[in-house]
């Protein structure tokens, strides 16, 4: 399990706390300052959610090719003609 993962749920799970609530509750959110955290929570578990998976696939990506190198394979490589 990563941080992607984490976030990921968390983000899940907050999107369906946020729906439960709006649908429920007719004034939700019932002022502006919880408005704002309504907001602000969202966008820092989106950001967080985005930015562990591009991390992830990166560090992911340097491994399989620290690994390839290791193991002496070669990366194929398309010839244009002229």
């Amino acid at each position: 399990m990563n941080a992607f993962h984490v976030l990921g749920g968390l983000l899940a799970l907050w999107a369906l706390a946020v729906a439960f609530l709006g649908i429920t509750r007719e004034n939700f959110p019932a002022t502006k300052g919880s408005e704002l955290a309504v907001i602000a929570i969202s966008i820092t578990l989106v950001l967080g959610a985005v930015g562990s998976a591009a991390l992830t696939a990166l560090a992911e990506r340097h491994e399989d090719e620290k690994k390839e190198r290791e193991e002496g394979k070669e990366h194929a490589a398309l010839v244009l003609p002229r």
